[in-house]
């Protein structure tokens, strides 16, 4: 039996930190979720490590796996379950097949049916996204049980038969891509990921072979190992459709030969992932997994209206994932672990049960000023005089009104944009709104040019709604602002849950110190007023329309004033 390879748990636990930064900080550690590539390819090289040394009958290994794995898992999915049905009920649901698939390792193509897109990860509580890697692991595991139960007398023609599925696999990530413009399918599709698992185990035949049997004193080869981690560490901070033309398969194979490199743990780099720290996460990776992206949409959800910086929110989070994570860990690692399956399956069940019998969170009763219906019957006044009331530092009067009907102008957003037309056009019946789902700042410059801005006044002003799906560099937004001249330009700040809030506001404050540029303040308006949003905390409902819509006119006038 082959030993215990030290430097392969502190690869792995890396790897996760990759992940949950990813998961933490999107804007900032923007490739950290190819720390799953990590995982992929650690699989595939260990399984085949322990075929050449002594192969079992792969069928029962792989039942075997699936005990081993699924009370963890289903512990996890139990006690979400349980906070789901009783925090979150619009969304139960969502959460339960979600977390039903993940127990049966389909969660991947449950979400591919549905639409679920892992990069989105702002809006519903949809704590089992990240499982999709778990349940193609499990179907890579399946696939090679079959394939060895095939071909596994043969071992060359076993080793073959992963070749060629390892390059179709590439071929079907390369070749549908140029179809998907949203990179779901590509991401979670088994077919599509399945060569990085491949990868790992042919590197695991040949790490058995040559030059890699041999001490790694070669300079050169020390060389070529740190020049390989420095090429991971570069793709954790990048994103881009080059991923799927090769950038995943080349960071596959680095990889790989860093872990025939280390595999040795006769060189630097081999001691260097062998420290107590990064061992300690490395063994309990699996259990962290599990709950760090569960744990981390409780917080976002529990704290989405609290004026406290996203960083204080995830140095909260952190002690309760360790203590999670460990607790699952000694649990579970116990002799009499196979005891508590039915207890956690009872749990599961009456979560479930109490989900689907219990009532729906009541739909807030809709104030006649605040439907739809008020503004098809064009009932404008109404509507602002409900906002004169609460929030009368952005009061109207009727002059006011007067003055706004005549004012012309051009609104570019994403769907919050697109949600509160209506009730910016009630208002300011002569400005252009132009908002579209999923917009980010870096696409403003290629709308603003779909309008002729040389044949409108130098006054008309130009108002920005972005940055609620993704964050941005200052330069991105100093061109854009640069393309809009020297007319007057409103940026409307955002109140979220999401990690670049933050970033976002403070570019958006600094651009503000240019003479041109106003800051329209909604984070202060509304950040606290959790009942003035849909349940994604992020879209305005009701009368959060019409505040929203209403606090754009009275920027807008208060500049109009100020211009005179």
């Amino acid at each position: 039996m082959h030993k215990h390879i030290r430097a392969f748990t502190g690869i792995r636990a890396v790897a996760l930190w990759g992940v949950i930064l990813y998961h933490l900080y999107p804007h900032v550690v923007r490739g950290g979720y190819l720390g799953v590539v990590v995982f992929f390819v650690l699989s595939g090289y260990l399984l085949m490590r322990q075929f050449l040394d002594k192969p079992t009958e792969p069928i029962h290994k792989f039942i075997d796996r699936y005990k081993r794995l699924t009370p963890p898992l289903l512990f996890v999915v139990a006690v979400t379950t349980f906070f789901a049905a009783v925090f979150f009920r619009d969304d139960f649901s969502a959460v339960f097949a979600s977390g039903l698939a993940a127990l049966f390792g389909v969660n991947n193509w449950q979400q591919i049916l549905h639409g679920f897109s892992y990069f989105d990860l702002h809006g519903r509580f949809l704590p089992f996204t990240h499982m999709w890697a778990l349940s193609a692991q499990m179907q890579f595991y399946l696939v090679w049980a079959i394939l060895q139960k095939r071909f596994g007398k043969k071992k060359p023609a076993f080793v073959l038969s992963l070749a060629v599925m390892l390059i179709v696999s590439f071929l079907l990530m390369m070749g549908m891509t140029p179809f998907h413009e949203d990179h779901t399918r590509i991401y979670y599709g088994t077919d599509t990921r399945f060569f990085s698992f491949a990868m790992g185990a042919l590197f695991a035949v040949l790490g058995k072979q040559g030059i890699f049997r041999k001490p790694q004193r070669d300079k050169s080869l020390h060389v070529l190992a740190l020049t390989a981690v420095t090429l991971l560490l570069f793709f954790f901070f990048v994103e881009g459709k080059f991923l799927y033309y090769g950038g995943m398969f080349l960071f596959t194979l680095l990889i790989c030969f860093l872990l025939v490199f280390v595999a040795k743990d006769d060189n630097a780099a081999a001691r260097a992932f062998d420290t107590p720290l990064l061992r300690y996460f490395g063994s309990r990776s699996y259990e962290l997994y599990l709950w760090q992206y569960p744990l981390m949409l409780l917080f976002q959800q529990f704290f989405a209206h609290h004026a406290i910086s996203y960083t204080m929110v995830v140095l909260l989070q952190l002690p309760v994932l360790l203590l999670a994570a460990e607790g699952t860990y000694r649990l579970f690692r116990a002799p009499k672990r196979k005891k508590l399956v039915p207890a956690l399956l009872l749990v599961f069940l009456l979560s479930s049960g109490a989900g689907f019998l219990l009532p729906e969170s009541p739909a807030a009763e809709a104030d006649p000023v605040q439907t739809e219906e008020a503004h098809a019957e064009g009932d404008v006044p109404q509507g602002v005089s409900a906002v004169n009331a609460e929030w009368p530092a952005l009061a109207l009067t009727e002059a006011d009104l007067e003055t706004l009907s005549e004012m012309r102008g051009l609104m570019i957003g994403d769907s919050i944009t697109e949600m509160v037309a209506p009730y910016v056009e009630d208002l300011m019946p002569r400005m252009t709104v132009n908002g579209k789902v999923n917009r980010q700042l870096v696409h403003a410059k290629d709308v603003l040019s779909e309008y002729d801005l040389e044949n409108l006044d130098t006054d008309v002003p130009v108002v920005y709604q972005l940055g609620t799906n993704s964050d941005f560099h200052s330069d991105t937004l100093k061109d854009l602002l640069d393309r809009t001249g020297d007319r007057p330009i409103y940026l409307i700040n955002t109140a979220m849950p999401d990690p670049w809030e933050a970033s976002v506001n403070e570019k958006f404050a600094e651009a503000a110190k240019r003479p041109n540029v106003h800051l329209i303040d909604w984070y202060s308006i509304a950040k606290e007023r959790e009942d003035i949003f849909i349940e994604d905390h992020t879209h305005p409902k009701g009368i959060g329309r019409n505040l929203f819509a209403q606090m754009v006119a009275k920027a807008l006038l208060a500049g109009e004033t100020d211009a005179e």
